[in-house]
């Protein structure tokens, strides 16, 4: 696949992202109630419940769409006196290669949304859905090879040996969803190939009540909190 996308700079063109994005948004649709049944069985959430984590991904590939041609743009600066007449930009390139690794308990944003990124950014793409969520990954690898450009965006399926297996490879970006414990596992591994990193890391999720607080209004807020996405 590096190879490949280093030969092959289509992924940095606007008709490619353009492309890419209005097919991740057909897929995504079609594919809506095989989403939603994966959900179920994975996690025992209803349509109902899973039409926010849904609504979320769709809104991000019809936003980024939308702004494509403006992320695109060179941002031209102001220019030092000393080196007049010039011109100063700022230009956007791809890193090349990013690494995603979603979570099993929003297993569809977790994956796309970085995955949306990803391509609005012109950068190829290894997928690794988690194995906990087991229906949802075979739906998103499903999705990935029917929908999406297979040169540059893969979905590979495993457990922790897949991940262990892509996680030492020479990637450009990390974007790893889940755990504390194992964020500072793929933080390390990524510290030896001066791979960049984003990390977002589950944990304690602390609630504070003050005494001045409406109990009743607060006790069903945090109820909600709690028992959502089947607790």
């Amino acid at each position: 696949m590096r190879a490949n996308w280093r030969k092959t700079p289509n992924a940095t063109d606007f008709k490619w992202r353009k492309n890419q994005l209005q097919e991740f948004i057909r897929g995504f649709v079609e594919m809506r109630r095989e989403f939603e049944e994966a959900i179920f069985e994975d996690l025992g959430r209803s349509a109902n419940a899973s039409a926010q984590e849904y609504q979320m991904t769709k809104v991000a590939a019809e936003h980024d769409l939308y702004h494509l041609k403006t992320y695109m743009k060179d941002i031209h600066e102001e220019a030092e006196l000393l080196f007049a007449p010039a011109k100063v930009m700022t230009k956007y390139e791809p890193l090349g290669i990013c690494g995603v690794f979603s979570a099993w308990n929003y297993p569809i944003m977790t994956a796309f949304k970085p995955l949306i990124q990803c391509i609005t950014s012109g950068n190829a793409v290894i997928l690794k859905p988690s194995e906990i969520s087991a229906a949802c990954s075979a739906v998103i690898k499903k999705f990935c090879d029917r929908y999406l450009d297979t040169n540059f965006i893969r979905c590979v399926e495993g457990g922790i040996d897949a991940a262990q297996k892509l996680n030492i490879q020479k990637l450009d970006l990390i974007c790893f969803t889940g755990s504390t414990f194992v964020g500072k596992i793929v933080a390390e591994v990524a510290a030896q190939n001066l791979t960049k990193c984003i990390l977002e890391l589950g944990g304690k999720c602390p609630c504070v009540v003050n005494v001045s607080c409406d109990m009743e209004h607060t006790v069903q807020k945090i109820c909600w909190a709690k028992f959502s996405n089947s607790g």
